[in-house]
């Protein structure tokens, strides 16, 4: 008989854990220690039969929203069952009246978008997963379609058309430069006037950090008007891409296409091997990504359910 229990051997929840993913080939393994100190932060349940894991359920809470962070069975049913229990176990609690599958978890999955390309956040449910139908049939919505694109930097070159461009900002005052404190103001206001705490997070703790990173930068007359970065390539050989901001009163001249061809050019003179990155199917920005060779390789939904 299936039972659907708390956990009672985080061993034996990583073994069938890392059985399960080793056979998906799509999430990349976490070693024990990551993969127990992911559990204890947040709540899960498994499903036995007699004393076997056949699946298992984790979410997180994250200012009293639910984000669901895993649901892996050996089928469909148990699945289903992890999941009616999980929804009731949220009733019963009360702390939250929505449940999200959704990039914002606070736990991000590094997964493959292809063979050997890892990517650091898993945006939400693929559109061809089998959860994708399980989660529609429990009325949850899909929210937004999140993208993945993925690039191939060894022939990367900035093209003319954008050369152009360069050329025509710094005629009018505009530059791109790696970011100095000692030459260039505005940077905190910048993050102040771009409405992005993601972002303004990114730039604020790097420079912030032991060790700064590169930070390329839109200018005019000195004054920080745009960024990309930071500039780091990662162990597995990706590029890192944080996102590209300019200010509101600067768009339209093209300045975030020429910050973003020149962070890949940049990125690859650094040693990096391929980038990826995600945005929503209805982004502007996908226009960029697409004009600089990145393709689409998956597709998400972002997906959220009230509970009342």
């Amino acid at each position: 008989m299936i039972k659907i229990n708390e956990i009672n051997d985080l061993n034996q929840l990583y073994q069938y854990y890392m059985k399960k993913t080793l056979e998906d080939k799509t999430f990349v393994l976490l070693s024990s220690e990551d993969f127990l100190r992911m559990v204890k932060k947040g709540f899960a349940r498994v499903s036995q039969e007699g004393l076997n894991i056949n699946g298992f359920m984790i979410w997180h809470m994250r200012e009293k929203q639910c984000y669901i962070t895993m649901l892996i069975g050996d089928s469909l049913e148990i699945k289903n069952n992890l999941l009616e229990a999980f929804e009731s176990i949220i009733r019963m609690d009360g702390q939250t009246d929505e449940i999200l599958i959704h990039f914002m978890n606070p736990i991000s999955l590094s997964w493959y978008p292809k063979k050997n390309v890892v990517h650091p956040c898993y945006q939400g449910v693929l559109l061809d997963e089998e959860n994708f139908e399980l989660y529609q049939h429990h009325t949850y919505l899909v929210h937004s379609i999140q993208d993945t694109y993925y690039r191939d930097l060894s022939s990367f070159v900035i093209p003319d058309d954008v050369i152009d461009h360069l050329n025509l900002n710094e005629q009018e005052g505009i530059e791109i430069a790696f970011y100095d404190p000692k030459k260039h103001k505005g940077l905190i206001e910048f993050t102040e006037d771009i409405h992005a705490p993601h972002w303004r997070d990114v730039i604020l703790d790097n420079e912030k950090a032991e060790h700064v990173l590169p930070l390329l930068v839109a200018l005019k007359n000195n004054r920080v008007i745009g960024f990309t970065g930071p500039l780091k390539v990662e162990p597995n050989g990706r590029g890192y891409f944080a996102g590209i901001g300019i200010l509101e009163s600067e768009r339209g001249k093209k300045i975030g296409k020429t910050l973003f061809f020149m962070l890949c050019q940049r990125l690859k003179e650094m040693g990096a091997s391929y980038m990826t990155l995600y945005t929503g199917n209805q982004n502007p920005a996908r226009f960029i990504y697409l004009d600089a060779g990145f393709k689409v390789f998956k597709s998400f939904a972002t997906m959220k359910k009230t509970i009342k």
